[in-house]
């Protein structure tokens, strides 16, 4: 998928995208199909809610499935971070962001280059995060609420924790409060099978799930190959097969996956 003059106009300007319909729902139903038998994986690549055990995340899926393997391969998103970044990207991080109905918890203001830049050394705001909305994303079911136009201004920062005490960098609310009053905020809804696109230093946040109605969104980041981290952090945070990925069919998630040899 290659995005349009006007589409690559609103990413600069905005600092994201959200296109409706990209993924079908055949394709979704697929995908999800995957989750619930990761989810009761016990592992490490399996972060829960603070103080709960509603599991948070599910980290590193390509090297743990074989359908989210060909999705982070899919010329439908690949292709697309290929046009913007202008040259080849690997995939920093893979993972479901689940927000369990009733107790998945929220994130804080913050922009991911600061943590990928402080935490994992990654030397320039160039990554791209490729979302997919696995279920219908609402105003009641914790959206991502984006700053347009937030990722060109400078953002103070301040060191936090999420979760099961993962480090973070968030953004102080009085500075949040000053850019929201100039700039305002986009709350990123759609059905199933909404891609959203948005860079590295775009100031975003999402709010608690409080609904009965799950949100489950796989997000992939992909960096420029060029820009790799240079500190030693866990695999699940930061993936270390630093290779260029190839671009699989518009079909793969279709093609029927085979069991795996015993």
């Amino acid at each position: 998928m290659r995005l349009t003059e006007e589409q690559l106009r609103r990413l600069d300007e905005d600092g994201f995208l959200v296109l409706p319909g990209v993924f079908t729902p055949e394709e979704v139903e697929l995908l999800r199909g995957e989750v619930p038998g990761m989810v009761a994986e016990q592992r490490p690549e399996n972060p829960r809610e603070a103080g709960k055990s509603t599991v948070r995340n599910i980290l590193s899926l390509h090297r743990r499935n074989e359908l989210y393997r060909r999705l982070v391969s899919h010329p439908r998103m690949l292709e697309a971070a290929r046009q913007i970044l202008g040259e080849e990207c690997y995939p920093q991080q893979v993972k479901i962001n689940l927000k369990t109905g009733f107790d998945g918890g929220g994130f804080e203001w913050h922009t991911d280059f600061a943590t990928h830049h402080n935490r994992d050394g990654v030397p320039k705001p160039r990554a791209l995060n490729f979302h997919i909305h696995l279920d219908d994303v609402t105003e009641f079911n914790g959206p991502l609420m984006f700053v347009p136009g937030s990722h060109k201004r400078e953002i103070p920062l301040k060191r936090s924790v999420d979760g099961e005490k993962w480090e973070l960098w968030t953004v102080p609310h009085e500075a949040v409060t000053e850019l929201v009053n100039e700039l305002g905020m986009v709350s990123a809804k759609g059905p199933r099978g909404t891609l959203l696109v948005f860079g590295d230093n775009l100031l975003h946040v999402s709010a608690a799930n409080v609904s009965p109605y799950p949100r489950w969104i796989f997000s992939v980041i992909y960096n420029p190959c060029s820009n790799p981290a240079t500190k030693d952090v866990p695999e699940m945070a930061h993936e270390r097969d630093r290779r260029p990925l190839q671009s699989l069919a518009d079909d793969c998630l279709l093609q029927p996956v085979l069991p795996a040899a015993a």
